[in-house]
């Protein structure tokens, strides 16, 4: 059934299975009738122009406005917020908090906990030098989830709708066909069955001469339909994340298991587009994000190599009450942080954390688990707590203090000692709040020039940053430069239309295994570029598409299948279109008609196309099979 949508308000999204073409959002307008109760008038209902907001503030309240769950920079963190009831804290006269003092101890607690330079590597010795693409790629996805989970329940859903069991060659050849469609743009599913045979260089043109070669598209589209990615029952709450919550988990623990960070962590935010918001748990408007609209998800780098390591996606007004999240008795932020570094606990990394994540509480129960963090300050509505944001401003501002002048405040929270770093800026005061790192200038340190006019007098000043200006600068973009490669067009979750969220999560996990693999290449193979001969991404893509469509699973399987004796195995079967003969264990399909009969090989002179499945090639009628079975296990 089906109607206007300008006649309807939707309450309820169905089963995205019983959609018949692409969902996108679109208005929905109320009827104007005097009998319809106010409630309802305005249940449901998106303006157009939401999904053309930018990150200004009438964008932002316009969006809120509309029931949308927001993600801005300009809020504070909610451990920042004070308390209604809560007393204003004491200060000094200079305006600090009470114990915290003036100055630079000299100590780098990070070197004394053992801190040091290492590089990223890999568990029980595995080196990526040498190894094909596919081995790459298969070192980074989590296989055995790909095993124990996505392989049966989706083999098993392809059985059920009457087709034959998905292997596991074959679901990796389903991965290879999907990455080499997203090696190109503008082609739909159909396309890639449709066109001529023409032979195409896999480097300079993605597209084989005919996927139908490597998997007929009706396989496709069934094993597309019925991807699963949880063994775990359904919950008897309501949690709309159930689906995907084992794959993410399966993902997070298999990166732990299998690579080590270097010795500088980042953490960021990373978007999956989509863009229905009934469709999506966990739906969010991000205006800072280039993608503004779909998933967003916590997410960890390797500072050196921008390997990620961690994710967690925001689940907002869906995540379900009953399911109790790891270290949140520490608070929102610093549960986040402890979740998402406990597989590095104790292990004195130095963590870059961007202004979301300034909740001195939270760095501090990082260091109480052996992690040193470092997160840019950034006054929202409020100073973060225990931040002296004015006193500081007061002391930079002072005669006498010049651009690139650096200045720290000592203080000490839960018997933790902790920093506050200043450093002076043309026009405003650059902060930080750290539990370790030296505040000196180290020879690795970057060389910066500030140009500025002064009172109409043009100013030049030349300075190296300090160690945690430095790395803050330096190790920042870990995370937005993975993302950058995962959104580069054309891209895996651009490529894949579906109008199913979870396979949404799927097509993200796939997109961020290929970058890690491909960023593995680069940085251990190429020395991070530094040796020439490194390939693009989409060049590396279609590399790996080719070797999962070739695996030599799938090759083994064929094998096996044509190993097994199968002249005791009688059914009758149809020849495919235009098959003229069966030689050498395939079939020649170059008959005139694509339905040519043939002569029953028994004599009878029916004109037919079928044939038993234990000597292909021989004609045999429905009437005639009978007799075939009895000769043939007559002579067994």
């Amino acid at each position: 059934m089906s109607a206007a949508q300008q006649y309807v308000i939707v309450t309820t999204e169905g089963h995205p299975d019983a959609l018949w073409e692409d969902h996108v959002p679109v208005a929905v307008v109320v009827p104007t009738a005097p009998t319809l109760p106010p409630a309802e008038a305005t249940h449901n209902i998106i303006d157009d122009d939401v999904y053309f907001a930018q990150n200004r503030a009438e964008d932002i309240a316009r969006v809120r406005n509309e029931g949308f769950e927001v993600d801005d920079d300009n809020d504070p963190a909610p451990e920042n917020i004070p308390a209604p009831a809560e007393a204003p804290p004491v200060v000094n006269e200079g305006g600090l908090y009470e114990g915290q003092t003036w100055g630079w101890d000299g100590i780098d607690r990070r070197h004394i906990a053992g801190g040091r330079y290492d590089e990223p590597s890999f568990q029980q010795g595995w080196s990526p030098v040498g190894k094909t693409y596919l081995q790459l790629f298969l070192n980074f996805f989590p296989m055995a989830w790909f095993s124990e989970v996505l392989l049966p329940r989706t083999s098993a859903g392809v059985i059920n709708s009457g087709g034959a069991p998905v292997t596991y060659g074959k679901l990796l050849r389903y991965l290879g066909i999907r990455l080499l469609m997203a090696t190109c743009m503008g082609w739909n599913v159909d396309q890639f069955w449709n066109y001529d045979n023409i032979p195409r260089d896999q480097e300079e043109d993605p597209c084989p001469y005919n996927f139908k070669n490597y998997m007929a598209r009706k396989r496709f589209i069934a094993i597309s339909r019925y991807l699963d990615f949880t063994n775990v029952p359904q919950p008897a709450f309501v949690d709309k994340i159930w689906q995907v919550r084992q794959m993410i988990k399966a993902w997070n623990d298999h990166m732990a298991a299998i690579f080590l960070a270097g010795w500088v962590i980042c953490l960021d935010e990373s978007m999956s587009i989509w863009h229905n918001k009934w469709t999506c748990p966990g739906w969010i408007f991000c205006p800072r994000k280039p993608h503004l609209f779909g998933n967003e998800y916590h997410t960890a780098c390797c500072g050196l190599s921008n390997i990620m390591v961690s994710i967690e996606l925001v689940e907002g007004k869906d995540a379900p009450a009953q399911i109790q999240k790891q270290f949140e008795q520490y608070g929102k932020t610093a549960g986040l942080l402890l979740r998402m570094l406990q597989s590095y606990f104790h292990t004195a990394r130095y963590i870059v954390l961007n202004s979301g994540f300034c909740v001195l509480k939270a760095i501090i129960e990082l260091r109480k688990n052996g992690l040193f963090g470092c997160a840019l300050i950034k006054k929202r509505k409020y100073w973060p707590a225990k931040v002296p944001g004015d006193a500081m401003q007061r002391f930079f501002d002072e005669e006498g203090v010049n651009v690139g002048d650096n200045h720290a405040i000592l203080g000490t929270m839960d018997g933790v000692p902790y920093n506050l770093w200043g450093m002076k800026e043309p026009d405003y005061v650059m902060r930080m709040m750290a539990t370790g790192g030296p505040m000196s200038v180290i020879k690795t340190c970057k060389e910066t020039i500030h140009e500025w006019m002064d009172n109409g007098v043009e100013v030049v000043r030349r300075f190296k940053y300090a160690c945690p200006f430095d790395w803050h600068f330096r190790y920042r973009h870990a995370v937005d430069d993975h993302n950058n490669l995962r959104h580069g067009l054309p891209s895996i979750e651009d490529s894949w239309i579906t109008q199913r969220w979870e396979i949404r999560v799927f097509s993200f996990i796939l997109a961020i295994s290929e970058v890690n693999a491909f960023l593995a290449l680069r940085y251990f193979t190429f020395a991070n570029g530094s040796i020439p001969g490194c390939p693009s991404l989409l060049v590396f893509r279609r590399r790996l598409a080719w070797q999962l469509i070739r695996n030599s699973w799938i090759v083994a399987e064929e094998e096996a299948a044509r190993d097994v004796n199968i002249s005791s195995v009688h059914k009758l079967l149809t020849a495919p279109k235009k098959a003229k003969k069966y030689h050498n264990r395939r079939w020649y399909c170059t008959a005139a008609r694509d339905y040519q009969q043939y002569k029953c090989t028994h004599g009878c002179g029916r004109k037919i196309r079928t044939y038993c499945a234990c000597t292909p090639g021989k004609w045999v009628c429905y009437q005639c099979f009978p007799e075939h079975v009895a000769t043939m296990d007559s002579e067994d």
